[in-house]
């Protein structure tokens, strides 16, 4: 029992350098990931008023063009409408004035309409361009101070993390588990706590006379009645 309390403790040593190394690196990981999605979301969105700027351009030429036409043909019809000789040529020929001033009038109202968005458009694209530059360049600034702490400690993090399975190798299956359940648990991620002034160095709850004696022993696995972290004392065990 006493070999499963050492290893715990080592474990427990080992994750707390792991988490050393991980509050080194700050709220860098969340950043930069937080900036990669920004990067991603802001793209997605420019291409898309781009592309809705592209299609009111289409549509607004293509409408000028019909205007044009429409113009030429109102032209010709009233030149047309002085030249009948019967009701029946004028009432087509008025019939097809209306219908052209009609192209023409919808025609000039949407184009205004389509001038209005592509300057809208334009603007926010150009909004768009100058958020996406400025966070790309946030990116690249925080990205790279993330890969530089992560070069510095990589070694140290690929080392514990194989001394670490050896240990868990070596524990027993519900021991690890109750400690891994604790140790992701806990802020501090503390799944064992040493016993220093007759409390738990964890929650500090008082621990009993006759618990204290137990956990001296290294007979059994003694829990905090508080916050459930195994409870080990270093003076028996020799640990540092």
């Amino acid at each position: 029992m006493r070999t499963q309390l050492e290893l715990l403790v080592q474990l427990q040593d080992i994750d707390n350098q792991l988490l050393e190394l991980k509050q080194e690196r700050g709220n860098l990981p969340e950043t930069v990931e937080r900036l990669r999605a920004e990067i991603e979301e802001t793209t997605q969105l420019l291409d898309t008023r781009s592309e809705e700027l592209l299609n009111a351009g289409k549509e607004r030429r293509r409408i000028e063009n019909d205007v044009e036409l429409a113009k030429v043909s109102l032209k010709k019809y009233q030149d047309q409408l002085f030249k009948v000789s019967t009701n029946r040529e004028y009432d087509a020929i008025t019939s097809e004035i209306e219908s052209a001033k009609s192209i023409v009038t919808d025609g000039e109202t949407r184009i205004i309409e389509l001038l209005g968005q592509e300057e809208e458009l334009t603007e926010t694209i150009s909004s768009l361009e100058a958020h996406l530059e400025k966070i790309k360049a946030d990116f690249d600034v925080q990205d790279a101070e993330l890969q530089e702490k992560i070069a510095e400690t990589s070694d140290l993090e690929a080392t514990l993390g194989k001394n670490r399975v050896k240990i868990i190798e070596q524990l027993a299956k519900p021991i690890y588990a109750h400690y891994e359940r604790i140790h992701m648990a806990k802020e501090d991620g503390m799944g064992v706590a040493n016993v220093f002034n007759n409390a738990c160095g964890g929650c500090f709850a008082a621990i009993p006379p006759q618990k204290l004696l137990e956990i001296s022993t290294l007979a059994d696995f003694i829990l905090c009645e508080t916050c459930g972290r195994i409870l080990v004392d270093p003076d028996s065990l020799k640990v540092d």
